[in-house]
């Protein structure tokens, strides 16, 4: 009977799917969380460590290994662990994207840096740490523009300016995110999500040429030379500019054949010129005259929390996290997606407004709209909600899932749900 194998899976998730496929595939499963999920048949051995602190982490796999524990791979669902999960996999000799390469991806500025330098398209980018040098990046690139921090997450502090006075605003806004360790508004207070996505030497402005265009993220996942792509979300609805807070995905996409195989094979470039080598990646494009552009890669699989992952899987047949599990165990990333794809997507659902949530209204008729198969809580009674855009992009209390036999119906039903459903508020 073969050995079982240990899968070392630095931080927990809100997705219970997720969390279930390690041992679906037989994995035993060594947790390193600060706070391990409720359940605790999802996981064998707990690391009681903060998952984002990279010497802590260190240094309880070394005491566990040193204890006579093993680990057969390495692997993180989480934005702001990417890094460590890179510093555990190098040191243990496991496949795993390198340091070097996480930082590329986590790192806009960098990732800007080497795109350009291996000839594949993305906006001009330039880092700022004062005002002055933003002034002198604006005289050069010329408005519109778009600042974002160096490196976060979830949209946050990302703004388009279009003179001197909004270029003020949004840099000062954006040099501000990185100490608060919360947003208040009145009484109310929420986490401020820089310090969930912090990542290390990596706290500047971003200045980039705006780009127009339609927008697509594409999920992938590689290792031994093969890059797959599992799907193309087409993103339906235009972003509210100045600000860039996502929106409802649909899969698959609508483009032309031709326009799908070009965003592919940019993706995969980009990918392979910022060093990736081992793992999954969400890949954002837009689409210009040119060709297609990268707006950023993210070296992790889109949305294990959002119903990305969902959404692929009933569309394509494929669940994202099962062959991302595989690609660092060092198998064959070898997968196939239905012929025919089935219409799926998802949207977030926004709070209106600051407030306490006291509880939700319309569960009943969201999940009775034909098409709906999904609804996910990102928030309960009791929590706080701060609108304060973009400092703080996280106002979504539920997520919905949503299939069918065409794209229109899949965007009718998400429509359907998003009215039926809202919060109820304490005052």
């Amino acid at each position: 009977m073969p050995e079982t194998r240990t899968l070392l899976m630095i931080a927990s998730s809100l997705n219970p799917d997720l969390l279930k496929t390690p041992h679906e595939l037989g994995l035993e499963v060594v947790l390193a969380a600060a706070v391990p999920p409720a359940d605790d048949s999802l996981y064998d051995v707990h690391l009681a460590v903060d998952e984002m602190d990279e010497e802590s982490v260190l240094a309880a796999v070394r005491s566990y290994v040193a204890d006579g524990g093993k680990v057969d791979a390495v692997a993180t669902f989480h934005e702001g662990a990417l890094h460590v999960a890179a510093r555990v996999s190098a040191e243990l000799g496991l496949p795993g994207n390198s340091p070097e390469a996480v930082r590329a991806m986590r790192d806009k500025y960098v990732t800007g840096q080497v795109l350009a330098e291996a000839g594949v398209l993305t906006p001009q980018t330039k880092v700022v740490t004062t005002f002055s040098q933003a002034e002198a990046v604006a005289a050069e690139l010329g408005f519109p523009l778009v600042l974002k921090p160096q490196a976060s997450g979830a949209s946050q502090g990302v703004t388009k300016v279009e003179n001197a006075a909004e270029l003020k605003a949004a840099f000062e806004n954006i040099i501000g995110l990185y100490e608060p360790e919360s947003f208040t508004e009145g009484e109310y207070s929420v986490p401020n999500v820089a310090h969930i996505y912090a990542y290390p030497q990596a706290q500047g402005v971003l200045i980039q040429e705006y780009v127009s265009g339609d927008e697509f993220a594409v999920d992938l996942v590689y290792g031994g030379g093969e890059f797959r792509p599992m799907a193309i979300h087409d993103k339906p609805y235009p972003f509210a500019e100045p600000h860039f807070i996502e929106g409802a995905y649909a899969t698959p996409s609508a483009l032309p054949e031709a326009d799908q195989m070009r965003i592919v094979e940019t993706s995969v470039a980009a990918l392979k010129a910022l060093g990736a080598s081992v793992g999954g990646a969400h890949v954002e494009l837009r689409l210009t005259d040119e060709g297609p552009k990268i707006i950023e890669v993210n070296g992790r699989l889109g949305g294990t929390t959002a119903f990305v992952q969902e959404s692929i899987r009933e569309s394509t047949g494929v669940w994202g996290p099962r062959e991302y599990l595989r690609a660092v165990l060092g198998e064959p990333v070898d997968f196939t997606v239905k012929p025919q794809p089935t219409p799926a997507g998802f949207t977030p659902l926004l709070a209106d407004r600051t407030g306490e949530i006291a509880g939700f209204e319309g569960i009943a008729e969201a999940e009775a709209v034909p098409g709906i198969i999904g609804l996910r809580w990102m928030a309960k009674p009791g929590d706080h909600v701060v609108i304060k855009y973009p400092e703080n992009p996280v106002s979504c209390f539920a997520l919905v899932l949503a299939k069918g036999e065409s794209r229109e119906d899949v965007l009718s039903a998400l429509e359907g749900a998003e009215k039926a459903l809202k919060p109820v508020y304490t005052n």
